[in-house]
């Protein structure tokens, strides 16, 4: 038979082990939680660095669209497209404000192909932005025809 205080140190012990397990967090609980925070995390990384390309492809097609609403009006006016070397001292300031310039490093390229038909090139980020490849890493263009 157990004695009164045997039996008080059982109860003691077991009284501090079901504290023990109230009182923290598994070694697995914490490394399933530390999974899925940096999964998260990781998916959330991506899609915002994805999100800054289209941001800067959307101002490159509203710059593109800029020069060629000028452009056609410069051929309203003169009946032909401007030469190509001309172009940014015709154009600024009467039909645009600045010439624009692209959110990075590279620059637009406008080209007259004959008096009534040009192209103007730019270098998209995001694939899905692209229309075509135009050599030295272009792969956007806008035409008038």
């Amino acid at each position: 038979m157990m004695s009164e205080k045997t039996k008080l140190q059982t109860s003691c012990l077991a009284g501090r082990q079901a504290n023990f397990k109230q009182n923290g967090f598994t070694l697995i609980e914490l490394l399933v939680v530390i999974t899925i925070i940096v999964v998260i995390s990781t998916i959330a990384m991506i899609s915002y660095a994805g999100s800054g390309k289209k941001a800067r492809d959307s101002r490159r097609i509203s710059d593109l669209e800029k020069v060629r609403l000028a452009l056609e009006m410069v051929r309203q006016v003169g009946s032909t497209y401007p030469a190509t070397a001309t172009v940014q001292t015709i154009l600024v300031p009467i039909y645009l404000q600045l010439w624009p310039s692209d959110p990075k490093s590279n620059s637009y390229i406008y080209t007259r192909d004959t008096s009534y038909s040009y192209h103007i090139d730019a270098v998209m980020e995001d694939l899905g932005s692209t229309n075509g490849s135009y050599g030295s890493g272009y792969n956007y263009r806008v035409t008038n025809l």
